[in-house]
Protein backbone atom coordinates (compact mmCIF):
# COMPACT_ATOMS: atom_id res chain seq x y z
CA UNK A 1 0.00 0.00 0.00
CA UNK A 2 1.21 3.63 -0.72
CA UNK A 3 0.00 6.68 0.11
CA UNK A 4 0.75 9.59 -2.76
CA UNK A 5 0.63 13.62 -2.29
CA UNK A 6 2.23 16.17 -4.71
CA UNK A 7 2.15 20.06 -3.67
CA UNK A 8 4.18 23.36 -5.31
CA UNK A 9 7.58 24.79 -4.38
CA UNK A 10 7.98 28.80 -5.11
CA UNK A 11 10.62 30.64 -4.76
CA UNK A 12 11.15 31.13 -0.99
CA UNK A 13 14.34 30.31 0.97
CA UNK A 14 14.13 27.39 3.35
CA UNK A 15 11.23 25.93 1.27
CA UNK A 16 11.78 22.68 3.16
CA UNK A 17 12.47 23.23 6.35
CA UNK A 18 8.93 22.65 7.82
CA UNK A 19 8.82 19.62 6.49
CA UNK A 20 12.51 18.82 7.53
CA UNK A 21 11.81 18.94 11.64
CA UNK A 22 8.11 17.27 10.83
CA UNK A 23 8.62 14.98 8.18
CA UNK A 24 5.88 12.42 9.28
CA UNK A 25 2.95 15.08 8.24
CA UNK A 26 3.13 13.40 4.75
CA UNK A 27 -0.96 14.37 3.72
CA UNK A 28 -2.06 18.15 4.77
CA UNK A 29 -0.92 20.38 2.24
CA UNK A 30 2.41 22.50 3.04
CA UNK A 31 3.29 25.69 2.69
CA UNK A 32 6.87 26.97 3.19
CA UNK A 33 7.26 30.68 3.57
CA UNK A 34 10.44 32.24 5.49
CA UNK A 35 10.71 36.15 6.46
CA UNK A 36 13.33 36.33 3.40
CA UNK A 37 10.91 36.83 1.03
CA UNK A 38 13.25 36.28 -1.61
CA UNK A 39 11.38 34.58 -4.92
CA UNK A 40 15.05 33.26 -5.94
CA UNK A 41 14.22 30.32 -8.14
CA UNK A 42 17.64 28.90 -7.99
CA UNK A 43 17.52 28.74 -3.93
CA UNK A 44 14.04 27.39 -3.90
CA UNK A 45 15.17 24.42 -6.58
CA UNK A 46 18.65 23.99 -4.70
CA UNK A 47 16.66 23.94 -1.73
CA UNK A 48 14.36 21.29 -2.71
CA UNK A 49 17.10 18.85 -4.18
CA UNK A 50 19.29 19.45 -1.39
CA UNK A 51 17.18 17.82 1.50
CA UNK A 52 15.76 15.27 -1.28
CA UNK A 53 18.97 13.81 -2.65
CA UNK A 54 21.23 13.68 1.13
CA UNK A 55 23.26 11.15 1.49
CA UNK A 56 22.20 10.23 5.07
CA UNK A 57 18.50 9.23 3.83
CA UNK A 58 19.63 7.68 0.07
CA UNK A 59 22.39 5.33 1.43
CA UNK A 60 24.81 7.97 -0.09
CA UNK A 61 22.78 8.59 -3.40
CA UNK A 62 22.28 5.18 -3.73
CA UNK A 63 18.86 5.51 -4.15
CA UNK A 64 18.93 8.60 -6.34
CA UNK A 65 17.80 8.49 -10.24
CA UNK A 66 16.92 11.26 -12.74
CA UNK A 67 14.97 11.13 -15.77
CA UNK A 68 15.82 13.69 -18.72
CA UNK A 69 19.11 15.32 -16.41
CA UNK A 70 22.10 14.86 -14.55
CA UNK A 71 22.10 13.56 -11.02
CA UNK A 72 24.42 15.79 -9.70
CA UNK A 73 24.12 18.36 -12.27
CA UNK A 74 19.86 18.14 -11.60
CA UNK A 75 19.65 21.96 -10.43
CA UNK A 76 21.63 23.64 -13.28
CA UNK A 77 19.79 21.66 -15.77
CA UNK A 78 16.76 22.48 -14.56
CA UNK A 79 17.48 26.37 -14.68
CA UNK A 80 19.11 26.12 -18.05
CA UNK A 81 15.52 24.71 -18.86
CA UNK A 82 13.65 27.60 -17.30
CA UNK A 83 16.06 30.26 -18.33
CA UNK A 84 15.88 28.78 -21.83
CA UNK A 85 11.90 29.96 -22.13
CA UNK A 86 12.08 32.91 -20.18
CA UNK A 87 10.30 30.72 -17.54
CA UNK A 88 12.03 31.37 -14.23
CA UNK A 89 9.19 32.78 -11.68
CA UNK A 90 6.53 31.42 -9.96
CA UNK A 91 5.79 27.58 -9.01
CA UNK A 92 9.53 26.56 -9.76
CA UNK A 93 9.05 23.21 -8.91
CA UNK A 94 6.16 20.70 -7.59
CA UNK A 95 7.73 18.42 -4.86
CA UNK A 96 5.99 14.55 -4.93
CA UNK A 97 5.82 12.11 -2.29
CA UNK A 98 5.26 8.10 -2.67
CA UNK A 99 4.62 6.94 0.83
CA UNK A 100 4.42 2.80 1.77
CA UNK A 101 3.10 0.86 4.62
CA UNK A 102 5.51 -0.26 7.45
CA UNK A 103 7.45 -3.58 6.84
CA UNK A 104 5.43 -4.08 3.25
CA UNK A 105 8.77 -2.97 0.83
CA UNK A 106 12.25 -3.23 0.24
CA UNK A 107 14.50 -0.48 -0.73
CA UNK A 108 15.21 -2.03 -4.04
CA UNK A 109 11.68 -2.45 -4.80
CA UNK A 110 10.47 1.36 -2.93
CA UNK A 111 12.81 2.62 -5.91
CA UNK A 112 11.61 0.73 -8.77
CA UNK A 113 8.34 1.68 -8.09
CA UNK A 114 9.07 5.25 -7.96
CA UNK A 115 11.13 5.52 -10.87
CA UNK A 116 8.45 3.66 -12.84
CA UNK A 117 5.96 5.78 -11.82
CA UNK A 118 8.20 9.40 -12.35
CA UNK A 119 8.85 8.25 -15.76
CA UNK A 120 5.10 6.90 -16.64
CA UNK A 121 4.09 10.27 -15.32
CA UNK A 122 6.02 12.88 -15.87
CA UNK A 123 9.32 11.21 -18.23
CA UNK A 124 7.98 12.68 -21.87
CA UNK A 125 8.12 16.68 -20.84
CA UNK A 126 9.73 17.39 -17.42
CA UNK A 127 13.28 16.62 -15.36
CA UNK A 128 12.67 14.78 -12.93
CA UNK A 129 14.53 12.93 -9.17
CA UNK A 130 13.84 10.21 -7.41
CA UNK A 131 14.85 9.75 -4.13
CA UNK A 132 13.92 7.22 -2.25
CA UNK A 133 14.39 7.86 1.58
CA UNK A 134 15.74 4.67 3.87
CA UNK A 135 17.28 6.69 6.91
CA UNK A 136 14.04 5.44 8.79
CA UNK A 137 13.49 1.37 8.26
CA UNK A 138 9.43 1.76 8.96
CA UNK A 139 8.98 4.69 6.69
CA UNK A 140 10.97 3.98 3.21
CA UNK A 141 9.19 6.63 1.18
CA UNK A 142 10.12 7.99 -2.48
CA UNK A 143 10.84 11.86 -3.52
CA UNK A 144 10.18 13.36 -6.48
CA UNK A 145 11.19 16.82 -7.76
CA UNK A 146 10.09 18.21 -10.82
CA UNK A 147 10.51 21.04 -12.91
CA UNK A 148 8.09 23.07 -14.00
CA UNK A 149 9.29 23.82 -17.25
CA UNK A 150 8.65 21.21 -20.26
CA UNK A 151 12.14 20.15 -22.40
CA UNK A 152 10.23 19.49 -25.21
CA UNK A 153 8.31 23.28 -25.52
CA UNK A 154 8.68 25.18 -22.51
CA UNK A 155 4.83 24.85 -21.16
CA UNK A 156 4.39 24.62 -17.63
CA UNK A 157 3.27 21.62 -15.42
CA UNK A 158 0.00 23.31 -13.57
CA UNK A 159 -1.24 20.27 -10.83
CA UNK A 160 -4.88 19.87 -11.35
CA UNK A 161 -7.03 17.29 -9.30
CA UNK A 162 -6.45 14.90 -12.54
CA UNK A 163 -2.67 14.75 -11.48
CA UNK A 164 -3.59 13.88 -7.85
CA UNK A 165 -6.04 10.88 -9.50
CA UNK A 166 -3.35 10.18 -11.91
CA UNK A 167 -0.69 9.55 -9.59
CA UNK A 168 -2.40 7.88 -7.12
CA UNK A 169 -3.93 5.57 -9.98
CA UNK A 170 -0.25 4.86 -11.56
CA UNK A 171 1.12 4.32 -8.05
CA UNK A 172 -1.56 1.73 -6.89
CA UNK A 173 -1.40 -0.18 -10.23
CA UNK A 174 2.49 -0.61 -9.70
CA UNK A 175 2.14 -1.85 -6.39
CA UNK A 176 -0.26 -4.22 -6.86
CA UNK A 177 2.09 -5.16 -9.90
CA UNK A 178 4.72 -5.69 -7.83
CA UNK A 179 2.46 -7.87 -5.03
CA UNK A 180 2.14 -5.10 -2.71
CA UNK A 181 -1.67 -3.95 -1.00
CA UNK A 182 -3.00 -1.28 -2.24
CA UNK A 183 -6.21 1.00 -0.63
CA UNK A 184 -9.44 -0.29 -2.40
CA UNK A 185 -11.60 2.27 -1.99
CA UNK A 186 -8.90 5.69 -3.26
CA UNK A 187 -12.18 8.02 -3.72
CA UNK A 188 -11.85 9.55 -0.51
CA UNK A 189 -9.24 12.01 -1.48
CA UNK A 190 -6.23 12.97 1.29
CA UNK A 191 -7.49 10.50 3.12
CA UNK A 192 -4.99 9.93 6.19
CA UNK A 193 -4.28 6.24 7.08
CA UNK A 194 -6.55 5.94 10.45
CA UNK A 195 -9.47 7.31 8.50
CA UNK A 196 -8.89 4.44 5.63
CA UNK A 197 -8.76 2.02 8.52
CA UNK A 198 -11.71 3.31 9.64
CA UNK A 199 -13.58 2.76 6.68
CA UNK A 200 -12.43 -0.48 5.67
CA UNK A 201 -13.80 -1.39 9.48
CA UNK A 202 -17.25 0.05 8.49
CA UNK A 203 -16.70 3.01 9.85
CA UNK A 204 -17.51 6.16 9.79
CA UNK A 205 -15.77 8.85 6.96
CA UNK A 206 -16.21 11.97 8.03
CA UNK A 207 -13.84 14.09 5.88
CA UNK A 208 -14.66 12.10 2.79
CA UNK A 209 -18.46 13.83 3.58
CA UNK A 210 -16.78 17.13 4.02
CA UNK A 211 -14.53 17.04 0.95
CA UNK A 212 -17.72 16.21 -0.96
CA UNK A 213 -19.98 18.98 0.15
CA UNK A 214 -16.72 21.30 -0.73
CA UNK A 215 -16.26 19.56 -4.13
CA UNK A 216 -20.34 20.11 -5.07
CA UNK A 217 -20.05 23.66 -3.22
CA UNK A 218 -17.34 25.11 -5.44
CA UNK A 219 -18.74 23.58 -8.13
CA UNK A 220 -22.02 25.58 -7.89
CA UNK A 221 -19.98 29.00 -6.56
CA UNK A 222 -18.08 32.07 -8.27
CA UNK A 223 -18.11 34.20 -4.97
CA UNK A 224 -16.86 33.48 -1.32
CA UNK A 225 -20.20 34.40 -0.12
CA UNK A 226 -22.06 31.91 -2.48
CA UNK A 227 -19.96 28.68 -1.34
CA UNK A 228 -20.37 29.95 2.22
CA UNK A 229 -24.51 29.76 1.26
CA UNK A 230 -24.22 26.18 -0.31
CA UNK A 231 -22.18 24.76 2.52
CA UNK A 232 -24.70 26.68 4.26
CA UNK A 233 -27.47 24.88 2.29
CA UNK A 234 -25.99 21.48 2.99
CA UNK A 235 -25.60 21.44 6.29
CA UNK A 236 -22.19 22.17 7.32
CA UNK A 237 -20.38 24.73 9.88
CA UNK A 238 -17.13 26.84 9.21
CA UNK A 239 -15.47 28.40 11.97
CA UNK A 240 -12.76 30.79 11.58
CA UNK A 241 -12.82 32.48 14.86
CA UNK A 242 -9.85 30.45 15.77
CA UNK A 243 -6.25 30.02 14.77
CA UNK A 244 -6.81 27.16 12.71
CA UNK A 245 -9.95 27.12 10.02
CA UNK A 246 -11.81 24.25 10.88
CA UNK A 247 -15.47 22.85 9.36
CA UNK A 248 -17.87 20.46 11.03
CA UNK A 249 -21.45 18.80 9.88
CA UNK A 250 -24.40 19.96 11.61
CA UNK A 251 -25.22 17.37 14.53
CA UNK A 252 -21.81 16.30 14.71
CA UNK A 253 -19.71 16.89 18.07
CA UNK A 254 -16.45 17.75 16.64
CA UNK A 255 -15.01 20.26 14.07
CA UNK A 256 -12.42 19.19 11.67
CA UNK A 257 -9.55 21.48 10.59
CA UNK A 258 -9.67 22.09 6.97
CA UNK A 259 -5.52 21.52 6.86
CA UNK A 260 -6.48 17.58 7.72
CA UNK A 261 -8.56 17.49 4.47
CA UNK A 262 -5.72 16.95 2.34
CA UNK A 263 -4.38 18.75 -0.61
CA UNK A 264 -7.07 20.86 -2.39
CA UNK A 265 -9.01 21.85 0.80
CA UNK A 266 -7.33 24.48 2.41
CA UNK A 267 -9.19 27.98 2.88
CA UNK A 268 -6.66 29.28 0.24
CA UNK A 269 -6.99 26.49 -2.30
CA UNK A 270 -10.97 26.62 -2.24
CA UNK A 271 -10.53 30.23 -2.76
CA UNK A 272 -8.26 29.42 -5.86
CA UNK A 273 -11.02 26.56 -6.82
CA UNK A 274 -13.60 29.44 -6.63
CA UNK A 275 -12.45 31.99 -8.44
CA UNK A 276 -11.25 30.04 -11.53
CA UNK A 277 -14.65 29.31 -11.96
CA UNK A 278 -16.05 29.49 -15.29
CA UNK A 279 -17.66 33.30 -14.81
CA UNK A 280 -20.10 32.95 -17.79
CA UNK A 281 -21.74 29.88 -16.12
CA UNK A 282 -23.00 29.22 -12.96
CA UNK A 283 -23.18 25.38 -11.72
CA UNK A 284 -26.43 24.53 -10.27
CA UNK A 285 -27.19 22.04 -7.75
CA UNK A 286 -29.36 18.94 -9.41
CA UNK A 287 -33.16 19.67 -8.25
CA UNK A 288 -34.39 18.18 -4.93
CA UNK A 289 -36.82 15.72 -4.54
CA UNK A 290 -39.04 16.72 -1.34
CA UNK A 291 -37.30 15.35 2.23
CA UNK A 292 -40.63 14.43 3.36
CA UNK A 293 -40.39 11.43 1.43
CA UNK A 294 -38.38 9.87 4.02
CA UNK A 295 -41.37 10.12 6.26
CA UNK A 296 -44.46 9.66 3.90
CA UNK A 297 -45.43 6.41 5.01
CA UNK A 298 -45.57 7.49 9.18
CA UNK A 299 -48.98 8.83 10.41
CA UNK A 300 -47.46 10.41 13.75
CA UNK A 301 -44.76 13.08 14.44
CA UNK A 302 -41.00 12.37 14.66
CA UNK A 303 -41.33 13.42 18.07
CA UNK A 304 -44.30 10.89 18.58
CA UNK A 305 -42.62 7.52 16.73
CA UNK A 306 -41.99 4.36 18.32
CA UNK A 307 -38.79 2.64 18.05
CA UNK A 308 -40.00 0.56 15.26
CA UNK A 309 -40.96 3.77 12.84
CA UNK A 310 -38.66 4.91 13.42
CA UNK A 311 -35.85 2.99 12.65
CA UNK A 312 -38.09 2.54 9.60
CA UNK A 313 -37.44 6.08 8.65
CA UNK A 314 -34.53 6.50 9.17
CA UNK A 315 -33.62 3.05 7.26
CA UNK A 316 -35.57 5.23 4.18
CA UNK A 317 -33.31 7.61 4.70
CA UNK A 318 -30.28 5.67 4.40
CA UNK A 319 -31.37 3.96 1.38
CA UNK A 320 -32.66 7.16 0.34
CA UNK A 321 -29.57 8.94 0.41
CA UNK A 322 -27.31 5.88 -1.14
CA UNK A 323 -29.66 5.35 -4.11
CA UNK A 324 -29.83 8.79 -5.22
CA UNK A 325 -27.62 11.23 -3.07
CA UNK A 326 -27.54 13.82 -5.76
CA UNK A 327 -31.47 14.34 -5.55
CA UNK A 328 -31.80 14.29 -1.97
CA UNK A 329 -28.19 16.04 -1.26
CA UNK A 330 -29.74 17.69 2.20
CA UNK A 331 -30.83 14.34 3.49
CA UNK A 332 -27.67 12.56 1.77
CA UNK A 333 -25.59 15.01 3.70
CA UNK A 334 -27.10 14.58 7.15
CA UNK A 335 -27.36 10.85 7.12
CA UNK A 336 -23.76 10.00 5.26
CA UNK A 337 -21.81 9.51 8.45
CA UNK A 338 -24.39 6.44 8.80
CA UNK A 339 -24.27 5.30 5.57
CA UNK A 340 -21.29 3.53 5.98
CA UNK A 341 -23.09 1.31 9.02
CA UNK A 342 -26.31 -0.01 6.93
CA UNK A 343 -25.92 -3.30 7.94
CA UNK A 344 -26.09 -1.99 11.47
CA UNK A 345 -29.36 -0.10 11.16
CA UNK A 346 -30.64 -2.99 8.94
CA UNK A 347 -30.37 -5.05 12.01
CA UNK A 348 -31.54 -2.19 14.14
CA UNK A 349 -34.80 -2.65 12.19
CA UNK A 350 -35.29 -6.58 11.97
CA UNK A 351 -34.71 -6.55 15.71
CA UNK A 352 -37.77 -4.09 16.78
CA UNK A 353 -39.87 -5.09 14.31
CA UNK A 354 -39.24 -9.08 14.92
CA UNK A 355 -39.94 -8.58 18.18
CA UNK A 356 -42.10 -5.32 18.80
CA UNK A 357 -40.04 -3.20 20.44
CA UNK A 358 -41.32 0.02 20.71
CA UNK A 359 -39.56 1.67 23.60
CA UNK A 360 -36.33 1.98 25.38
CA UNK A 361 -37.40 -0.17 28.31
CA UNK A 362 -39.17 -2.58 25.23
CA UNK A 363 -35.25 -3.02 24.52
CA UNK A 364 -34.15 -3.55 27.31
CA UNK A 365 -36.44 -6.02 28.75
CA UNK A 366 -35.61 -7.93 25.57
CA UNK A 367 -31.79 -8.03 25.86
CA UNK A 368 -32.26 -9.65 29.25
CA UNK A 369 -34.52 -12.43 28.36
CA UNK A 370 -31.86 -12.83 25.27
CA UNK A 371 -29.16 -13.20 27.82
CA UNK A 372 -31.07 -15.84 29.75
CA UNK A 373 -31.54 -17.23 26.87
CA UNK A 374 -27.75 -17.78 26.14
CA UNK A 375 -27.04 -19.21 29.08
CA UNK A 376 -29.68 -21.65 28.96
CA UNK A 377 -28.78 -22.36 25.36
CA UNK A 378 -24.76 -22.82 26.49
CA UNK A 379 -25.92 -24.98 28.84
CA UNK A 380 -27.99 -27.61 26.37
CA UNK A 381 -24.37 -27.16 23.73
CA UNK A 382 -22.80 -28.14 26.45
CA UNK A 383 -24.36 -31.19 27.42
CA UNK A 384 -24.67 -31.87 23.63
CA UNK A 385 -21.01 -32.01 23.20
CA UNK A 386 -20.36 -34.44 26.39
CA UNK A 387 -22.79 -36.97 24.81
CA UNK A 388 -21.15 -36.35 21.22
CA UNK A 389 -18.02 -37.56 22.80
CA UNK A 390 -19.81 -40.66 24.93
CA UNK A 391 -21.30 -41.13 21.37
CA UNK A 392 -17.57 -41.31 19.46
CA UNK A 393 -16.18 -43.60 22.52
CA UNK A 394 -18.87 -45.73 22.10
CA UNK A 395 -18.54 -46.05 18.35
CA UNK A 396 -22.08 -45.07 18.32
CA UNK A 397 -22.14 -42.97 14.30
CA UNK A 398 -26.13 -42.14 14.57
CA UNK A 399 -25.84 -40.91 18.49
CA UNK A 400 -22.51 -38.93 17.61
CA UNK A 401 -24.34 -37.40 14.54
CA UNK A 402 -27.85 -36.73 16.14
CA UNK A 403 -25.50 -34.68 18.78
CA UNK A 404 -23.36 -33.06 16.02
CA UNK A 405 -26.74 -31.57 14.35
CA UNK A 406 -27.69 -30.30 17.36
CA UNK A 407 -24.69 -28.66 18.81
CA UNK A 408 -24.65 -26.87 15.38
CA UNK A 409 -28.07 -25.89 15.60
CA UNK A 410 -26.96 -24.22 19.11
CA UNK A 411 -24.34 -22.66 17.92
CA UNK A 412 -25.97 -21.25 15.00
CA UNK A 413 -28.64 -19.93 17.33
CA UNK A 414 -26.22 -18.55 20.19
CA UNK A 415 -24.53 -16.40 17.42
CA UNK A 416 -28.55 -14.99 16.44
CA UNK A 417 -28.80 -13.80 20.09
CA UNK A 418 -25.34 -12.63 20.81
CA UNK A 419 -25.22 -10.31 17.57
CA UNK A 420 -29.36 -9.20 18.91
CA UNK A 421 -27.68 -8.34 22.49
CA UNK A 422 -24.90 -6.24 20.36
CA UNK A 423 -28.16 -4.90 17.97
CA UNK A 424 -29.91 -3.92 21.40
CA UNK A 425 -26.98 -1.72 22.58
CA UNK A 426 -26.63 -0.08 19.24
CA UNK A 427 -30.57 0.87 19.36
CA UNK A 428 -30.21 2.26 22.75
CA UNK A 429 -27.59 4.26 22.01
CA UNK A 430 -28.33 5.40 18.24
CA UNK A 431 -32.01 6.14 18.53
CA UNK A 432 -31.69 10.07 19.65
CA UNK A 433 -29.77 10.79 17.25
CA UNK A 434 -31.55 8.96 14.59
CA UNK A 435 -34.80 10.72 16.56
CA UNK A 436 -32.98 14.10 15.91
CA UNK A 437 -31.54 13.52 12.59
CA UNK A 438 -35.56 12.85 11.34
CA UNK A 439 -36.46 15.66 12.98
CA UNK A 440 -34.38 17.84 10.85
CA UNK A 441 -35.85 16.09 8.12
CA UNK A 442 -39.17 16.44 9.29
CA UNK A 443 -38.63 20.40 9.56
CA UNK A 444 -36.12 20.51 6.79
CA UNK A 445 -33.30 22.12 9.09
CA UNK A 446 -30.30 21.13 7.37
CA UNK A 447 -28.81 24.10 8.60
CA UNK A 448 -26.39 25.60 11.09
CA UNK A 449 -26.08 29.33 9.84
CA UNK A 450 -26.42 30.64 13.37
CA UNK A 451 -23.37 29.46 14.44
CA UNK A 452 -21.22 30.13 11.38
CA UNK A 453 -18.03 32.80 11.58
CA UNK A 454 -16.72 33.22 7.95
CA UNK A 455 -15.54 36.71 8.22
CA UNK A 456 -12.19 35.41 6.77
CA UNK A 457 -13.10 33.70 3.88
CA UNK A 458 -16.43 36.12 3.20
CA UNK A 459 -14.15 39.01 3.54
CA UNK A 460 -16.20 40.59 4.84
CA UNK A 461 -15.39 44.29 6.12
CA UNK A 462 -13.07 44.11 2.96
CA UNK A 463 -13.50 45.42 -0.85
CA UNK A 464 -12.61 44.48 -4.73
CA UNK A 465 -10.50 41.13 -5.16
CA UNK A 466 -8.37 42.00 -3.03
CA UNK A 467 -7.99 38.89 -0.94
CA UNK A 468 -7.85 36.45 -3.90
CA UNK A 469 -5.06 34.02 -3.40
CA UNK A 470 -2.02 34.86 -4.95
CA UNK A 471 -1.58 33.06 -8.45
CA UNK A 472 1.87 31.38 -9.20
Amino acid sequence: MATTSLWRVKGYIGKLILYAVNPEKIVEKRTYKTGNNDTNPEQAVSDVLSYVVREDATNNMEYVHAINCGVNSAKRNMLRTKNRFGKSGGVVAYHGYQSFAEGEVTPDIAHSIGVALADELWGDDFQVIVATHIDKASHIHNHFVINTVSINDGHKFHRTKKDYYEMREVSDRLCKEYGLSVIEHPANKGMNYGEWQAGNNGGQTIRGAIREAIDMAVRASITPKQFLECMDELGFIIDQSGKHAKIKQVGNERFVRFKSLGPGYSIEDILERIYNNDRSIMPQFPEQENPSQVLEEEDESVSEMNYVSLFRSYNRALNIAAQRPMNNFRVYYLVRKDTSAMRLYTDSLDLVLDHNLKTGQDVIDYKAQAMGQIDEIRKKRNEMRNLLRRAQRAGNTVEADKAQFNIEAYSRELSKLRREVTTCDEVLKRSAQVRDNLKRIEQQKFRGKEEVANEHISGRGRSGRENEPKRS
